[in-house]
């Protein structure tokens, strides 16, 4: 029997969330779509997306003195917080967020009992990557694709955890709470280097967690380096423009020197990978040789490579 498929785009926004994965909190962006359902680590239909809720997977909310990671930018620990939701407040307010995309509240998807069992024989966990895109113009509905990253962010004498996107025209987009704030790519350096982005602090902070609550974070346990952090948004741009990031760079540094192990090379792969942000490095190999082998080349070339 001949198979085939088709793909259907449904728009959506995020919400924030808190992961609780065994007993280790992650910040996360809820992915809600407007046909109901939700991605929080697997994509759920309203009624999972309750189930996930009672098994206390997904959160609205973290003990105090428990730590939080936010991926790649760092982990820190909550001293106290004021939360605005509990977990059914929590999962109206998600409800609520479907009926702003679809107020008539129609063609609402549901997860069958049959697509959950065929889910479980395949081995399968759907976890679809939602693209960020941005209305260049209403008229034929024209977008243009973008990608984004957590930061910390201080506006108007408060601190912010907000989402940065950068977008494949240039255009930079700040978004927290209702607000939206905009600026071209080459603005954006500035505010990196003023201290208007950051990544980490060295003494208690409040920081807004849109949509969630106010929380003082403690004590950072690690960081990202801030100019880490703005080299992988000019990878970002460039990834989106079609050109080489930091990271493909070093890769092809990397294969030239297996193939011609002579010192200039070699010398040369140092350059690429010490220009590539350290909180990526890991992502050079694969999830069990992550960049080790990038540093025996570089920084102990008498080392034997292990087969």
């Amino acid at each position: 029997m001949q198979k085939i498929r088709r793909t259907k785009e449904i728009e959506g926004i995020t919400v924030p969330g808190i992961i609780n994965n065994g007993g280790h909190y992650f910040y996360i962006n809820v992915d809600v779509y407007e046909d109901g359902m939700s991605n929080c680590w697997e994509l759920v239909d309203l009624n999972g997306l309750k189930n996930k809720l009672r098994s206390n997977w997904l959160n609205p909310s973290i003990p105090e003195n428990e730590s939080l990671s936010i991926h790649g930018l760092g982990m820190y620990t909550v001293q106290e917080a004021e939360w605005k939701f509990d977990k059914p407040k929590y999962y109206k307010h998600i409800r609520n967020k479907v009926k702003t995309l679809n107020p008539n509240f129609e063609n609402i998807y549901e997860i069958t009992s049959w697509q959950k069992q065929l889910a479980k024989k395949r081995q399968i966990m759907y976890m679809p990557r939602a693209t960020n895109y941005y209305v260049e113009r209403e008229m034929f509905y024209e977008t243009i694709d973008g990608d984004a990253f957590s930061i910390f962010m201080k506006y108007e004498d408060k601190n912010y955890l907000v989402n940065l996107v950068v977008y494949k025209n240039g255009l930079v987009v700040c978004y927290f709470q209702a607000n939206e704030l905009t600026f071209r790519f080459e603005e954006i350096s500035e505010l990196f280097a003023n201290g208007t982005f950051f990544t980490s602090f060295n003494e208690p902070t409040k920081i807004i967690l849109s949509d969630l609550g106010e929380v003082t974070f403690s004590q950072v346990a690690y960081s990202t380096d801030i100019k880490d952090k703005y080299v992988e948004l000019v990878d970002i741009y460039k990834k989106l423009k079609g050109e080489k990031t930091s990271l493909e760079e070093c890769k092809e540094a990397y294969y030239q020197y297996l193939e011609d192990p002579i010192e200039f090379y070699r010398q040369n792969l140092k350059v690429k990978y010490e220009l590539v942000p350290e909180h990526e490095r890991m992502f050079l190999g694969d999830m069990d040789s992550k960049d080790w082998d990038y540093q025996r080349i570089i920084y102990r070339p008498d080392e034997k490579r292990e087969v």
